[in-house]
């Protein structure tokens, strides 16, 4: 039966007596099978939502417990913690002071529902970052003591901040320990989550079905919940309660007067919660109904469009299609001479004429885009023409090194060479990609030569995790936003100008964070340099990589960051990117 090389009049009238004579019957098969369908799709869709938001809780769990870890091992939160208040104002303390700022900044940053930390040494001394809070919390800190320094998660309590008021929190407190002397505790660190956000951060609704998410404490007391009224309280169904915290069964019915519900739950390691999911069994049977008009709509909806199809529409329309199609094909094989003859303004006529414009459009641009490759490659040509050889000034420089290191003036010597280096870099054989080692390294050596210049008025850090080393980037992707800093954020800087760079993969995405301590985007003269720089970065991620990268800075208490998200990117994906570019 060959049905695809049927003619339109053929079909026209079989479309037309299927849709008359099977409707009915399709109609009840497919309502009956999409009755089934939306039953067992919603009880996976619950407990599958339940296990991917209880998932990324206790993924922000494990995230925020290894912040309080990393303090036992790490030298500047223990050169805070053993300092005593008599030598606070040496440099070593006040660096370490600078160290855990920069390190909670970007933390708070990347996790925004990380409400606020609070670092207390034994002596007294504390260190309060992200928003202040008023309230005391001694009873957690005399449970976190008890723990010996094992994580200690509350239940979500109130409390008073100065720059939101009145919310609700969740924390992890712990005894901070000494790494040499493991049973003498040092101080006290406790991390505030912003409830709100932690709820957002985590909630999944990726199905159409309408389901609720909260996490109840193992005394019933809610933990997290869509309604904020209903935290820190208990729970107001005693029934769903009591099943969470004393049943053993993984799902529960819930009947009540106005509807019934399916529950499931799941135990959060590590704590002392539970993650529970409920769906109203009338919303899906509602679902149900829905789907029944739908289909019945569509049925009676397509016996009308099928009857005017076939009578209005066959005898004045088909030739003019088959035309429109031949002259289509005639395009997409390459022919722009294709051209439909328009002999009325209906809507087919209308489509004709678009579809003529649009075929001329298309050949000027490709005339166009010509001429322009042409005077491209000619202004490459004369550009290239007008260059020094690179071989030549490598050479040049080396010679001039070597000449350095034989009158042993070696800091000389080392300074040209990592000039070259920044040259070569620069110059990189045409090329726009390096790996990030590569990008990283200029920035090393570029770095280093202002350090040289600048003497102790510069400092800077680098660090990189090795698993995105060999990931490509554009050429000289950081080294504006390092130049800005330099140049502007630093300009008449009080203090030592300190620029921090982190590196790290997320998920399939490349984060690249500049961080420095300068007068950040507050100076309006600043802003516009700065603002100079960054929207001719913004272009060039937009131009290769779409919205799939994003720029995004924002001011500190002193200084300011900037982050690049990039897509990760191999050898591979540069020539797929370079070919869509015509490079």
């Amino acid at each position: 039966m060959m049905i695809p090389n049927w003619g339109l009049k053929r079909k026209f009238i079989t479309v037309f007596v299927v849709l008359i004579t099977l409707p009915t019957v399709f109609g009840f098969i497919i309502y009956y099978q999409t009755s089934v369908a939306l039953k067992d799709q919603a009880k996976e869709d619950i407990i599958g939502n339940l296990e991917k938001n209880e998932q990324n809780l206790s993924a922000i769990i494990e995230e925020v417990t290894n912040m309080t870890a990393y303090m036992t091992y790490d030298k500047e939160f223990r050169t805070f913690f053993m300092t005593p208040e008599a030598e606070t104002h040496q440099l070593a303390y006040k660096n370490a002071v600078d160290g855990i700022n920069g390190y909670f900044t970007f933390q708070m940053i990347s996790k925004p529902y990380v409400s606020s930390v609070l670092l207390e040494a034994e002596d007294g001394t504390i260190l309060d970052l992200g928003e202040p809070i008023l309230n005391g919390e001694k009873e957690l800190a005399k449970a976190a003591i008890q723990k010996s320094g094992a994580p200690l998660w509350s239940d979500a309590y109130h409390v008073t901040s100065e720059w939101e008021g009145e919310k609700e929190v969740i924390s992890v407190s712990r005894a901070i320990n000494d790494l040499n002397q493991i049973n003498n505790r040092i101080g006290m660190v406790r991390i505030r989550l912003d409830h709100e956000k932690l709820y957002r951060s985590i909630e999944s609704q990726d199905s159409s079905t309408k389901w609720s998410y909260f996490v109840l404490s193992n005394e019933g007391s809610v933990v997290l919940h869509s309604d904020p009224s209903l935290v820190g309280k208990q729970y107001p169904e005693t029934e769903l309660a009591t099943w969470v915290t004393k049943g053993k069964a993984s799902s529960y019915r819930l009947e009540t007067k106005d509807s019934n519900y399916l529950v499931v739950k799941k135990e959060l390691q590590g704590t002392n919660w539970y993650s529970v999911a409920m769906v109203d069994e009338g919303e899906v049977v509602q679902e149900l109904y829905h789907v029944r008009n739908s289909i019945r709509n569509m049925i009676i909806l397509l016996i009308l469009l099928g009857a005017v199809a076939f009578v209005g529409f066959y005898r004045s329309n088909i030739r003019r299609i088959i035309e429109l199609t031949k002259q289509t094909w005639q395009v997409s094989n390459g022919d722009f001479t294709a051209s439909v003859d328009v002999q009325s303004r209906d809507e087919i006529g209308i489509l004709g004429m678009h579809f003529n414009k649009m075929v001329k459009t298309i050949q000027n641009h490709i005339n166009v885009e010509y001429r322009l490759k042409i005077k491209q490659k000619d202004s490459e040509l004369k550009a290239l023409q007008s260059q020094i050889d690179p071989h030549f000034l490598y050479n040049t420089l080396d010679m001039i090194r070597w000449t350095a290191r034989l009158e042993n003036a070696y800091e000389t010597s080392r300074l040209i060479e990592r000039l070259s280096s920044i040259f070569r870099m620069k110059l990189n054989n045409g090329k726009p990609w390096v790996q990030l080692k590569e990008e990283i390294n200029y920035i090393k050596n570029y770095l280093e030569l202002q350090q040289s210049r600048l003497g102790d008025r510069l400092q800077f850090y680098i660090n990189v995790q090795d698993d995105v080393k060999d990931n490509y980037v554009l050429k000289q992707l950081l080294q504006p936003l390092v130049e800005n800093s330099i140049k502007h954020g630093f300009k008449d800087l009080p203090r030592q100008g300190i620029i921090r760079i982190h590196g790290y993969r997320s998920y399939n995405s490349l984060y690249i964070n500049v961080i420095d301590n300068g007068w950040g985007f507050t100076n309006p003269e600043k802003i516009g340099i700065h603002g100079y720089a960054l929207r001719n970065l913004q272009e060039r991620l937009e131009l290769v990589f779409g919205k799939a990268a994003t720029l995004e800075k924002t001011n500190l208490t002193q200084g300011a960051s900037i982050q690049i998200v990039l897509p990760l990117i191999d050898m591979e994906r540069v020539k797929n990117i370079q070919r869509e570019l015509g490079e």
